[in-house]
């Protein structure tokens, strides 16, 4: 307990030491995130966006779940006699399929990651756009829900492709994942300890690579909304942007991933509250327990929450990239499109000093 008590120490002094070494870009991840509270303030519609997202997805669930039952349905019935006891059979009936139809059932399985990834895709350029479209006004009080109705229509009109390629990417990793889960349990009927092990190793090689591309994909899917770009120019710029930004993205992502769990307990915990009082005031007589029905509402309102702050999120990374193509753009901050936060930081630090390099 006292060597665990020194090391906590030390883990403190250090978290404290690295806090106050990047408080410039932990400053910075403050003011973009009082811009992204700007910002959707502005395009209140933006918030209800998730909701048409959820609707395409249902949508996409109905057709793809027909479209299974369908398929399931065409195995045939196979019985078999299980001998449990000396004389006595048991009969049970299953399905066997061919390996055409299994084919098809992989197929569909990739069709959902497909589409679920492309819908996500093309909802964050819509974010993207319609945030950008507000940080690049000069006369912000004029931006309102029409940017996001335009950004809607361009998007779709222009960037679908860009969503449907970066969406791709990340569907190939979720069916290798798929894949190797498969084949996991085919190790687990065998009971080979180096195969599971083997396979273990590569589940998390690949599920290290969708997260990393997912993380390109994020920042390519901005730059798309900012400048039109292409989806390989967009990543490779995303990259560029990273590496030469890396503080500052380190600090923006644990500032927003902070922000963004503060804001779903927050919601959490006050839909969970309101709910006991309903049911505890007006359904008391008729429920054995509040247990529950309050774990249920808990659950959905986590996930709910979680759908919602993720555009505050994205707002947030796409307020940041915006700050710096307008740093390196213009520099100064009279000629810059930056306000409040983000101005005063220019006016106290000045422009970055950190290089521009990476494939300029």
């Amino acid at each position: 307990a006292q060597y665990g008590s020194y090391a906590l120490y030390a883990f403190g002094g250090l978290l404290v030491i690295v806090f106050l070494f990047m408080r410039k870009r932990i400053q910075l991840a403050m003011g973009c995130v009082k811009e992204a509270s700007k910002a959707i303030l502005r395009l209140p519609l933006i918030i209800v966006f998730p909701v048409i997202q959820a609707l395409g997805f249902a949508a996409f669930m109905t057709i793809w779940t027909v479209y299974c039952a369908y398929l399931a349905s065409m195995g045939e019935f196979k019985t078999q006699q299980i001998d449990t006891v000396p004389g006595l059979f048991i009969s049970v009936r299953y399905f066997e399929f061919s390996d055409f139809i299994k084919q098809c059932g992989w197929f569909m399985l990739f069709c959902f990651f497909w589409s679920g990834q492309f819908i996500i895709a093309i909802g964050e350029i819509i974010f993207a756009m319609s945030i950008s479209k507000w940080y690049f006004a000069r006369d912000k009080k004029k931006v309102g829900s029409g940017a996001v109705i335009s950004s809607i229509w361009t998007s779709i009109w222009y960037h679908t492709g860009t969503a449907a390629f970066g969406s791709l990417i990340i569907a190939i990793f979720q069916m290798i994942r798929a894949v190797i889960a498969y084949l996991q349990k085919k190790a687990d009927e065998m009971d080979s300890s180096l195969a599971k092990a083997i396979l273990c190793c590569l589940q998390c090689v690949v599920l290290c690579f969708e997260k990393i591309f997912k993380f390109i994909n994020k920042n390519a899917y901005i730059q798309t909304a900012i400048f039109g770009s292409s989806f390989c120019k967009s990543a490779k710029e995303a990259y560029c942007l990273i590496m030469r930004n890396a503080a500052r993205i380190i600090a923006i992502t644990y500032v927003s991933g902070g922000v963004v769990f503060v804001g779903k307990m927050f919601i959490t915990t006050l839909t969970t509250g309101a709910a006991y009082f309903v049911l505890d005031n007006e359904l008391r007589d008729e429920l054995y327990s509040n247990i529950g029905p309050l774990f249920f509402i808990a659950l959905s309102a986590w996930f709910i929450s979680g759908m919602f702050m993720g555009v505050f999120d994205m707002g947030i990374a796409t307020i940041l990239q915006c700050f710096v193509a307008d740093e390196e753009m213009y520099g100064d901050s009279q000629s810059m499109y930056a306000e409040g936060s983000l101005k005063n930081w220019v006016n106290d630090h000045g422009k970055s000093s950190e290089k521009r390099g990476c494939m300029d």
